[in-house]
């Protein structure tokens, strides 16, 4: 009887951390660790828009994310943002985003994206 008990508790705590784990590499767990990150960002008014993840791919400790930023107001105005996360414990910490392209603003203000510099005139010909 005693050993039944005890494989029973260790199938549990076995089952318990694997659902753990597949709770980690999901995209809501990307989803939601996006969002902390943005939330803790004076400069986003994450407020007026709405969070897409599209495609996230693990590898280890870290996660590769494809979201897109949906204006609430126009939804026909959206953003993309590829993201790179780590795992920090039980859940995920976003390393840093770059822009993927859309119509808009990037969610993270100015100071969140880096513009593409200015193309260079071609050389003049002296002829």
């Amino acid at each position: 009887m005693r050993l039944l008990a005890i494989c029973l508790a260790a199938s549990v705590l076995t089952w318990t951390g694997c659902s753990r784990a597949d709770n980690l590499h999901s995209q809501e767990a990307v989803k939601a660790a996006i969002e902390a990150h943005l939330q803790q960002r004076a400069d986003v008014m994450y407020s007026s828009m709405t969070l897409e993840v599209q495609d996230v791919k693990f590898s280890g400790d870290t996660a590769l994310a494809q979201a897109t930023f949906r204006s609430k107001r126009s939804s026909q105005i959206s953003v993309g943002v590829n993201y790179t996360l780590h795992r920090a414990g039980d859940h995920w910490e976003v390393d840093r985003s770059t822009p993927a392209g859309g119509l808009g603003a990037s969610p993270h203000g100015a100071g969140g994206t880096t513009q593409p510099p200015a193309p260079t005139p071609a050389p003049q010909s002296s002829h």
